[in-house]
């Protein structure tokens, strides 16, 4: 018989560890960080949320700020050929623009184990595609980059 629950935050770390998703929980907010996604240049955060009316995953790609105008053209097209995450820029003043992907598994009426594995994979799948797209486009932000000399260009 299938087993039909609304997930807590328990069941979702004992669901994780019985498919044997890396995962782990900081001390800065109530998601369980996926590593999988986490461990990933380009990405901030890869993080899955137990909300009221379900499940939350979402990640973070941190975007160049000369990039910025690039992605933002190219939203629409990208929402499109990711219809199952939702695509949006985060772009505020204390932090570098990012482009955040997030899935939502609706779970007020319950969930199986199974379909939240489903929802978990095809999540991660559908961010890591992403993640190749904006790497293959230069969108992205690398560490190394922070230092690094302007290239040489008009002087004003």
């Amino acid at each position: 018989m299938i087993t039909v629950v609304t997930p807590d935050a328990e069941q979702v770390t004992r669901w994780l560890q019985q498919a044997n998703i890396q995962h782990y929980i900081c001390d800065q907010c109530h998601g369980l960080h996926l590593s999988e996604l986490q461990s990933r240049e380009g990405v901030v955060d890869a993080r899955l949320f137990v909300e009221e009316d379900g499940l939350l995953l979402t990640s973070e790609l941190e975007i160049r700020p000369g990039a910025l105008f690039a992605v933002q053209a190219e939203l629409s097209a990208l929402n499109m050929q990711y219809p199952s995450l939702k695509l949006f820029l985060d772009v505020n003043d204390d932090s570098m623009p990012r482009l955040v992907a997030c899935d939502l598994l609706l779970g007020r009426q319950g969930v199986t184990f199974d379909q939240f594995i489903y929802f978990v994979q095809a999540t991660v799948d559908g961010t890591v595609q992403l993640l190749e797209e904006c790497q293959q486009a230069g969108w992205l932000f690398w560490p190394d980059e922070e230092g690094a000399p302007a290239e040489p260009g008009a002087l004003h």
